[in-house]
Parts: C-alpha cells; sequence; structure tokens
C-alpha cells in the first residue's frame, strides 16, 4: 500500500487475506488505530466464516426450471459507450 493509497480501500482484501505481505503489514498497522476499518474487518471476518460453511445443493428440477425460464425472459441493462477523453482511458457507464 502506497502513501497515496486510501487504506480504507484494502479491508476487503484483508479480511480475505488476499494482500501480498507488505500490504498486510501496512494495513494491520493503519487497523491498530482505526476503530471503523476495525469493525468492519470483523464483520466481514464473520461473514466469510458463515459463507465457509454454506453447502452446496442441487436444487430440485422445478425450481431451476423455474429459476432458468425467468432468467431467459429477465431483460438486461444496457450498457452505454461514449469516447473516453485522452485524460480519462476507456470507460463504460450503465444506463440507469
Amino acid at each position: 500500500m502506497s502513501d497515496t493509497e486510501d487504506p480504507h480501500e484494502a479491508v476487503g482484501a484483508y479480511a480475505l487475506h488476499a494482500l501480498p505481505p507488505e500490504e498486510a503489514a501496512a494495513f494491520a498497522t493503519h487497523l491498530a488505530g482505526c476503530d471503523a476499518c476495525t469493525r468492519e474487518v470483523a464483520d466481514l471476518e464473520a461473514t466469510v466464516a458463515c459463507l465457509a460453511e454454506a453447502e452446496a445443493v442441487t436444487p430440485p428440477d422445478a425450481l431451476r426450471r423455474r429459476v432458468l425460464e425467468r432468467i431467459a425472459t429477465t431483460t438486461q441493462e444496457q450498457l452505454l459507450r461514449r469516447e473516453p477523453s485522452r485524460r480519462e482511458g476507456p470507460r463504460l457507464d450503465l444506463e440507469v
């Protein structure tokens, strides 16, 4: 994590143990003084633990069929493309 990066943006990666060792150490230092990040890491770790306990099950055929039929008839959001400025680089905007 560089000095210019917002350490708060690393909360999710830290909770998932997905930061490189140097960044994890830097975030741990930040965490020692940031109550908001400490709470968020605790919440995310609790969520990760719940998800880890989940078990995959095969849905009943009728449910699977209904879901797939619904997916097939659900309209997807369209992406609007615009020409990026030279400064911005490529960008996609979602139509609202």
